[in-house]
């Protein structure tokens, strides 16, 4: 009897051809070159398998065969063959297919599962229904395409990778430095091409609107929360001559649009933080002030009434919530902390950011004064409610360029990656045993570093492809129209355990 005739993945019937077993052995298994660092498949192996894979077919006798099916069978004999030839278990996952069988789609698409409960940021609807099964199948695909102990570590729970689905197209979190985007303008697709391009913000509703969509653009390119730091600070320069009605309305607007734009990655809110000084701290009263696409004259410090005239409408707001009387989830306030704010002039913003905690227990508390947070001659910020980041003259050479904007030159903190370590599994294992739960934590922390070299390896392709293109754009100075700096340095991200 003759072999059966294949219907294809791209739904041709074709004839029964071995060659192409070979084939896709040779193509596919080049991947392992690109991420493991193992050869590829030799054309002698290669053809060995197909011949048995041939012979399978040939036994079972059926009139037609999938692609899929060829390609299963494959990967079957090369996990049976990879007992005595390791390299063949790489080469499955490489061969393999990923996605979810046709019943958890279904219970995707009618909002039951697992997935319905995973994520309490994601209400169920057409666009989230999407992004879950993408979900799983990119989860499936990184995991395959990661070092078999680390994906064993992920899926036993002795680490937790966050957010896998993104880990080979974006970075984790990033806190930006709104100046830029006040002086060079609004980029939302980082090229210009495909989104219309503002200037420089000449009126505060523009600076506040573009505040919100570098927000929405950011999150579409990191998978981890966006914030901005020194939120009231930077914003003050436009609010000069305004009254304390228009401040707060202005206020207003930033928290709607932040909680109703409801379109970033699958269907959800902007996941958002704001860092809120009540005045001008010490660091930035000197520092020339950016605003409608120019550098000073004016210092920040000129500008502490407006300061704190933003201060208390953002946390005034904030208190009052919504129509509803519901507070705001997005963007969360991040009370700055900080040795000259511990004054009498201050004592009526730091009591109504204590009703607003007593009401809704949603501000954070930013404490500026531990020697970590460089405070004195620092700057720091929190990314995603957890992750403290920092910038100190002792850390970057370039501190003070950065602090003055000169040529563009801004900060930029953030998140590669975020590995958790599951702390109580850890104390489980070892039952008492002091000395067996520091080797567990460090044989977990040494995972964790594996992580992070495989996410730096998938980052250098998605940038070297211009894959993460509003963090990676470089408009041109509205003075000069010569190309700024990125508005990411991704020099400047850390990966965190934790």
């Amino acid at each position: 009897m003759g072999m059966p005739m294949v219907h294809t993945t791209d739904g041709y019937l074709i004839p029964w051809d071995r060659s192409r077993i070979v084939e896709m052995l040779a193509k596919e298994t080049q991947l392992a070159e690109t991420m493991f660092d193992i050869p590829a498949i030799s054309e002698l192996t290669a053809e060995k398998i197909a011949d048995e894979v041939e012979r399978r077919f040939r036994l079972t006798k059926p009139r037609f065969v999938s692609g899929p099916m060829i390609r299963e069978v494959t990967n079957n004999l090369l996990l049976e063959w990879s007992q005595e030839v390791p390299e063949f278990g790489i080469y499955r996952n490489l061969l393999t297919r990923v996605g979810v069988p046709i019943y958890d789609a279904y219970q995707i698409d009618i909002g039951s599962g697992f997935e319905n409960k995973e994520n309490a940021n994601l209400q169920p609807n057409p666009e989230t229904i999407h992004k879950k099964k993408a979900d799983r199948l990119s989860k499936e695909q990184y995991l395959l395409l990661m070092d078999p102990k680390l994906a064993s570590a992920h899926t036993k729970g002795d680490i937790h990778i966050h957010t896998l689905e993104y880990f080979g197209t974006r970075p984790f979190c990033q806190d930006w430095d709104l100046r830029y985007f006040l002086y060079y303008g609004l980029v939302p697709d980082g090229q210009g091409f495909r989104s219309s391009v503002a200037g420089p913000a000449k009126q505060p509703e523009v600076a506040i609107l573009h505040s919100v969509k570098v927000l929405a653009a950011g999150q579409t390119n990191f998978s981890g929360g966006q914030g901005f730091m020194y939120y009231t600070l930077f914003l003050a320069p436009f609010l000069r001559g305004l009254s304390y009605e228009k401040v707060k309305q202005l206020a207003q607007m930033m928290f709607y649009e932040l909680t109703q734009t409801y379109v970033t990655r699958g269907g959800q809110l902007v996941f958002s933080n704001i860092q809120l000084p009540m005045g001008v701290p010490d660091i930035w009263k000197n520092v020339p002030a950016v605003k409608k696409g120019q550098v000073g004259p004016e210092t920040y410090g000129d500008y502490e009434d407006e300061v704190q005239m933003f201060f208390r409408a953002i946390n005034e707001v904030a208190l009052e919530g919504d129509y509803w009387g519901k507070p705001f989830n997005f963007p969360k306030n991040e009370n700055y902390v900080s040795p000259e704010f511990f004054k009498p002039e201050y004592d009526d913003l730091w009591l109504l950011v204590h009703e607003a905690v007593s009401k809704f227990g949603s501000p954070y508390f930013d404490n500026m004064l531990p020697a970590y947070r460089g405070y004195g001659n620092g700057i720091s910020c929190y990314q995603c409610c957890a992750y403290q980041f920092s910038n100190t003259p002792e850390t970057d050479e370039h501190f003070n360029e950065k602090l003055w904007f000169q040529d563009g030159m801004h900060f930029s903190m953030g998140g590669w990656q975020v590995v958790s370590l599951n702390m109580p599994r850890m104390a489980y294992q070892a039952n008492g045993d002091y000395d067996k739960l520091l080797a567990l934590a460090k044989e977990n922390m040494r995972l964790s570093m594996g992580v992070f070299q495989a996410k730096r390896r998938w980052m250098d392709k998605a940038l070297g492809n211009n894959m993460v293109p509003f963090a990676t754009q470089t408009p041109r100075d509205p003075r000069t129209g010569k190309k700024g700096p990125p508005a990411v340095d991704f020099s400047e991200l850390v990966n965190v355990i934790g």
